[in-house]
């Protein structure tokens, strides 16, 4: 009896597993007429669609991320005097470093709706946020970027000074003066720390402003190849990334 009722348990249990609620989506889902299939087994089917489109995603905004950086070292690269980079050049690298990064981690995405037109093919519709800084104000802060060479001899490192006054209010300085006194006793290392974290908070702070954002919609195809849903021509946009990197090198 107690085999009985262990095997009638899991019956039971397999049954809910298969036979369970529909999940509850964020987003529509649609068909086109001529493609048949359940209204339940198309809202499944979409969130293998979700998975896979998020996966691809994720690959295509750490190829972007690796290809500016690559870009943004060679151009530093280029242009410090006698091939080597100074206090500067290395602040400049690691700020625009940082923007691209909070870019993307900032953006927002949302899917809107999966339209399926069969068994291997459909449409993704999504709403991005993108970083337009429509009130610039990251302009209004680069107006501010200068170096000052007001070190003591000892100490021949240039001080990269982005947005003075928010940098010494990120790092809880009294004012600039306080900041520029305060640095003047640290070695290089130190001074380069602190003001990329300085640096990194401030740019964080514009990412965040929801003014600072263009919405935009776009449409993405997707395709099952291997029983998993892919971004179609993915490997094809990922070279175009390449591509696009190595003509802007080209021409600075």
């Amino acid at each position: 009896m107690k085999i009985k009722k262990l095997v009638m348990i899991v019956l039971v249990l397999l049954s809910v597993q298969m036979c369970g609620p529909e999940p509850k989506l964020d987003y529509n889902v649609t068909k086109s007429e001529s493609y048949k299939i359940s209204e339940k087994k198309m809202k499944k089917n979409s969130l293998e669609v979700k998975k896979g489109f998020e996966a691809d995603n994720e690959k295509f905004e750490k190829k972007v991320k690796e290809s500016a950086k690559s870009f943004i070292e060679n151009m530093v690269a280029k242009q410090s005097v006698s091939g080597n980079e100074t206090f500067a050049d290395q602040a400049m690298k690691q700020m625009a470093v940082n923007m691209i990064e909070k870019g993307i981690e900032y953006q927002k995405n949302k899917i809107e709706e999966i339209r399926f037109f069969n068994d291997e093919e459909a449409e993704i519709t999504q709403k991005v946020k993108v970083f337009s800084n429509n009130n610039g104000s990251f302009a209004k802060i680069t107006e501010n970027l200068s170096i000052n060479e007001k070190l003591p001899p000892s100490n021949k490192a240039h001080l990269l000074i982005f947005c003075f006054k928010r940098v010494a209010e990120k790092l809880q300085y009294k004012d600039t003066e306080d900041m520029m006194s305060q640095m003047e006793k640290m070695d290089r290392k130190e001074v380069f720390s602190k003001l990329m974290k300085g640096i990194s908070e401030v740019i964080e702070d514009e990412f965040k402003k929801e003014e600072n954002y263009t919405e935009m919609t776009t449409t993405v195809s997707v395709r099952k190849v291997n029983n998993t849903w892919h971004i179609k021509n993915l490997d094809e946009q990922i070279k175009a990334v390449d591509m696009l990197f190595s003509s802007l090198a080209n021409s600075m």
